[in-house]
């Protein structure tokens, strides 16, 4: 079996610095950047499992899968696919996405969930959050994009709100915001014949593209088509498509360029020749030779894949500290240096109460108690009575009422209400229970 290297990285520092101050990149500073993949719940129950296996095993009770905590570790999951770090791609800290999460771990290239937690069980500080007495509920994010497997467990201090009842595998898109210091591009052309300069007519050839993975720079997260544009400089030479696809129409030299649309400083291009001959058959791929280039980069390179890496981080309490534990075969494990502790301050918010809403013509009057200590409230109202889709109004306010009118509001309809209550600390919200849930319907 593999041993675990562990070593001791400055980025523990950048990770402190980032949970207590919450820096978020302003709107000039970010890209949205479609990422696509698989999302295997089949995978994640069976994490769920072995965990829970190994907390008994340790005398611990079990962990619940909680659904809130369960999208949000797919969605990690997602964004660790284009930035592999607990600092989202944003730029805030893993924990801004969901309000109760309290612990992350997070790993990339296992192909097994029984790997994954080998690999996790063998690092003291993803053992020490599997293992934790202060966990009840978990997450677990399973996503695979690129041939590789990205993996996350999000663990909260609270018991399950609801459990989940999911399995399988699901295709899904993210928009993705990242800052643009993390974004370069990758980009290659894949041309049908083996070892050859040029081309022939009717030969066919397209782009593999996407972003770098700043975080494992030894991948690069897929574009989706829609991000990129594609040219050709002369297509009476070679036409290309709108997903990059390129054919060999005539003789002749034509330079095929991608680009990224949101900024066209991330770019590649190449001078592609073009001959007349015999017809062309395209060969098995795996006759294939490819190129390909970094941008702004004179030298051609690709991703080569190392040996799997995992990260721990928690955020509860009593810290344990960062770690970062890349998989190799040492002689001997190399214990991390000191980093220090990172805690959560200790905000404790009152259940909003008193909620009510009123139905006055074609619209909704919400009001609530005052929370002490409250810097704000956060309201939703949704047609689902389980608020967990169909939400048309999610808002922030400071105010204990709030207005709801417009389109959205329709007679003979009912709507559910709840309200709860956040405190800004170091520009990161923190914040108390939902409300009781108030049902009206609008006459």
């Amino acid at each position: 079996m593999k041993k675990l290297l562990s070593i001791a990285l400055s980025i523990s520092m950048i990770f402190s610095l980032a949970i207590g101050l919450n820096i978020t990149a302003k709107a000039s500073e970010i890209y949205n950047i479609q990422v696509k993949g698989v999302c295997d719940y089949t995978k994640a129950n069976k994490i769920l499992n072995i965990v829970n296996q190994r907390r008994s095993e340790n005398g611990l009770s079990a962990l619940t899968m909680d659904t809130e905590l369960l999208n949000a570790a797919m969605d990690r999951a997602m964004e660790t696919g284009i930035y592999y770090s607990h600092t989202r791609p944003n730029g805030d800290s893993c924990f801004t996405i969901l309000s109760k999460l309290n612990g992350e771990n997070i790993a990339v290239n296992y192909q097994s969930p029984e790997s994954v937690m080998t690999g996790w069980m063998n690092s003291s500080g993803h053992r020490a959050n599997i293992l934790s007495t202060n966990f009840k509920s978990i997450g677990i994010g399973c996503f695979k994009s690129n041939s590789v497997y990205y993996w996350v467990q999000s663990f909260s201090n609270r018991a399950a709100e609801s459990v989940p009842n999911r399995s399988g595998t699901v295709e899904k898109t993210n928009t993705v915001a990242i800052q643009k210091s993390l974004v370069t591009l990758y980009a290659r052309t894949v041309k049908s014949r083996a070892y050859s300069g040029y081309m022939q007519v009717n030969e066919t050839g397209y782009f593999n593209y996407g972003i770098i993975n700043q975080g494992w720079s030894s991948t690069y997260c897929p574009g989706v088509a829609s991000d990129y544009t594609f040219s050709s400089s002369d297509t009476s030479v070679i036409s290309i498509d709108s997903n990059g696809r390129f054919t060999a129409v005539g003789e002749g030299t034509a330079r095929v360029s991608v680009q990224l649309k949101a900024d066209s400083s991330k770019n590649y291009s190449e001078e592609i020749s073009v001959r007349s001959g015999d017809p062309v058959t395209n060969p098995p791929s795996n006759q294939t030779k490819t190129t390909a280039s970094y941008t702004n980069q004179t030298e051609t390179k690709s991703p080569t894949y190392p040996t799997h890496s995992t990260i721990s981080f928690t955020f509860p309490t009593n810290a344990t500290r960062p770690s970062k534990n890349i998989s190799t075969t040492p002689t001997k494990a190399i214990e991390p240096s000191k980093s220090p502790q990172i805690t959560k301050p200790s905000i404790k918010l009152a259940q909003v109460t008193n909620l009510t809403v009123k139905a006055k013509g074609k619209k909704l009057i919400i009001k609530w108690k005052k929370v002490d200590n409250a810097t704000g409230y956060k309201v939703q109202v949704s047609r689902n009575k389980r608020l967990k889709k169909k939400i048309i109004f999610d808002k922030f306010t400071k105010k204990t009422r709030a207005v709801i009118k417009g389109k959205k509001i329709k007679r003979g309809k009912t709507y559910y209400v709840r309200v709860k209550a956040y405190k800004t600390v170091n520009g990161r919200k923190y914040y108390g229970k939902w409300s009781k849930v108030v049902k009206k319907k609008v006459r």
